[in-house]
């Protein structure tokens, strides 16, 4: 089957002077121009000009209210609108389902952080309460320390009759 100028000008949705310069100019081929006009073979005016297809925007949408329409087989405009209406409340029960969830997780949050609080003061106080002993287990051997490097020996006599060192000056 072949397509006339204005049909093809159609399909592609160009108008028929493109259509007409691009066959004259040789750029879009054609079987035989006769009375009827030119017979233009569908694959090679799609290969010259790609076919659009509609898109979904091109076609109105099933819920857009059209004032014009007065088929009998449409909803009435009061469906529609409760149609459009459970479509909300549906949505804002998702959305209070989610908000819900998420104050759920944010109080167990707090719950969590607060354990992990306490856990880690009481842990502090038990670190305090060791470094605390092991400090005053290195004083202690210090203590000595110093005291047995600060006593000077006693010689035999002064040992005998308990006399204490002449200091050094």
């Amino acid at each position: 089957m072949y397509l006339s100028l204005g049909k093809a000008a159609k399909e592609a949705g160009v108008a028929k002077s493109t259509i007409s310069k691009a066959l004259s100019s040789g750029k879009l081929s054609y079987r035989e121009k006769n009375s009827d006009g030119y017979q233009i073979d569908p694959a090679e005016l799609f290969r010259v000009y790609p076919k659009i297809t509609k898109t979904d925007a091109d076609e109105p949408a099933s819920n857009d209210w059209q004032s014009g329409q007065t088929d009998a087989e449409t909803m009435p405009y009061s469906a529609k609108f409760e149609i459009q209406l459970a479509g909300l409340k549906s949505l804002i029960a998702e959305k209070d389902r989610r908000i819900t969830d998420l104050e759920a997780d944010r109080v167990q949050l707090r719950e969590d952080r607060h354990r992990l609080t306490e856990n880690w003061q009481e842990e502090r106080v038990r670190l305090l309460k060791l470094l605390e002993d092991q400090t005053g287990t290195v004083k202690l051997l210090t203590d000595e320390r110093s005291r047995l490097v600060a006593e000077v020996r006693r010689t035999f006599w002064q040992r005998v009759f308990r006399r204490k060192p002449a200091m050094a000056a």
